[in-house]
């Protein structure tokens, strides 16, 4: 898989993680979490997505769905 390929794959896995933000901080807003949490989501997306590319860059590709032919 190649680097571009690769990078999208990672970034598109925190979209999920990248809609819990303006949840966190409507919670802020009314006390019921620490503002802290909302310097700890774009963290915990920059190790995600880091984790997810060097996890692709390392696992062999054999095409789309695993089936190499045989």
């Amino acid at each position: 898989m190649n680097r571009r390929t690769c990078r999208r794959i990672a970034l598109a896995s925190t979209f999920p993680t990248l809609l819990t933000l303006p949840l966190c901080a409507l919670l802020a807003a009314f006390g019921l979490v620490p503002w802290t949490i909302l310097l700890a989501v774009p963290i915990a997306l920059a190790v995600h997505a880091t984790v997810t590319w060097a996890r692709l860059r390392s696992a062999p590709f054999s095409g789309f769905n695993g089936f190499n032919g045989e």
